[in-house]
């Protein structure tokens, strides 16, 4: 007999055919087995590259909004309103965007609800993306509270010249400090009071003078 060849047994009862029967059955179960675990892994992979893909451009996004939110715009006092409105604009897009976040996250979850082989990486990805966010948010809230500031200081400054300069013109023309003058010094000191603190404005109705000595 050829030294290569193989040698087949003879099936004679019907206990070897049975036996060989089994034998092909078992393989053939492991091969569907082994093809679907593979298939499977495959399908996860597949998943996997897709939210890695997402993840990396939206946290691409969100520091690029970062970057935007982080400016100090607001200490140039030239074009406040137009500022506001464009950063209430900014917000409105990052608003606009928050639904990205949310079906990343549902999707990430239910990866590691399925018992992902790489849900420890997609846990930690969705953890830095959900920081990343909130400081986006806070941000976003830091400058437009920065740029109300601002406006309110410009305005309040520009209250400051209009008073100052009706209180020098009157001085010329006075030697003695008349009972509008004080109450124009009262005035300033008034709207100084509300900028630190606009809980402390007086009441439309209450006379300044009674607001200060409540105040003192």
């Amino acid at each position: 007999m050829d030294p290569g060849s193989k040698e087949f047994r003879i099936l004679e009862t019907a206990e070897d055919i049975q036996e060989r029967r089994d034998q092909v059955l078992s393989r053939y179960a492991q091969f569907k087995t082994d093809a679907r675990a593979k298939r499977e892994r495959l399908e996860e992979s597949r998943r996997f590259q897709y939210f890695k893909r997402d993840a990396d451009e939206l946290e691409s996004w969100i520091y690029e909004k970062l970057q935007a939110a982080s400016d100090e715009s607001y200490k140039d006092p030239t074009n406040l309103q137009a500022k506001i409105q464009k950063h209430q604009a900014f917000e409105a897009e990052v608003t606009a965007h928050s639904n990205a976040i949310v079906v990343l996250d549902n999707t990430g979850m239910e990866m590691i609800n399925a018992g992902h082989f790489q849900s420890d990486i997609i846990a930690t990805r969705l953890d830095e993306l959900k920081r990343l966010w909130e400081l986006l948010l806070s941000k976003l809230a830091e400058k437009a509270n920065r740029l109300q500031q601002a406006l309110a200081l410009v305005q309040f400054l520009r209250q400051c010249e209009e008073v100052m300069f009706w209180i020098n013109d009157k001085a010329e023309n006075s030697s003695i400090m008349s009972d509008r003058y004080v109450e124009s010094l009262v005035f300033v000191f008034v709207l100084f009071l509300v900028l630190i603190d606009p809980s402390r404005a007086p009441a439309k109705s209450q006379p300044l003078a009674s607001y200060l000595i409540a105040k003192s």
